[in-house]
């Protein structure tokens, strides 16, 4: 089986560590994320929170740690299917996205860097059978095209979920279902 798995807030627990580093910046003191859309939180143009990831890209992408069993979950998956990894960072990203992959000794087939492009075009293209998303919008999109898709519960995607997403808890979970799901 071909697994399409997301980067950031599901391999990478990026969004803890983005919301502390974006607090300081804005000298806010905002607990949790409610909403993916980050510049929403913080109430200000989606420019200016883009800048402020350009400008301190090495940081925001080194630094947070990976999901509790994500590592050891797709060392035991890769041994006999391919993981894709597909994420939306820009191009320009990818060697520092690859040189936090090998820092963590996170398992793949194949890396991404898919921008501003559909995911559910890209799973397509790829011939994903199964993708592992936190975003809601990208997990229905691609779960449109008939493909089951599993989403890492978090707190900006406690949404009404479309039939073919199945939501995990954790990586526990996303291991046993994509067991189960690739025995049918």
């Amino acid at each position: 089986m071909r697994l399409g798995v997301d980067i950031d807030g599901v391999v990478a627990d990026s969004y803890p560590f983005w919301l502390g580093e974006l607090n300081r910046y804005y000298g806010k003191d905002i607990k949790a994320i409610h909403r993916y859309e980050m510049h929403l939180i913080f109430d200000v143009p989606w420019e200016h929170m883009n800048q402020f990831f350009v400008a301190n890209v090495e940081n925001l992408f080194m630094a947070p740690t990976p999901m509790p069993g994500a590592r050891t979950a797709l060392a035991k998956l890769s041994i006999e299917h391919e993981i894709i990894l597909v994420t939306a960072r820009r191009e320009v990203e990818e060697e520092i996205t690859r040189r936090w992959l090998e820092l963590h000794q996170i398992p793949f087939t194949k890396l991404m860097v898919v921008g501003d492009r559909s995911k559910a075009e890209v799973c397509a293209e790829e011939g994903i059978d199964l993708f592992v998303e936190d975003y809601a919008i990208n997990a229905a999109l691609i779960a449109a095209s008939g493909m089951p898709v599993l989403i890492l519960d978090a707190t900006y995607n406690r949404v009404e979920l479309p039939q073919n997403v199945i939501r995990c808890y954790n990586w526990g979970q996303i291991y046993q279902t994509i067991l189960k799901l690739g025995a049918q």
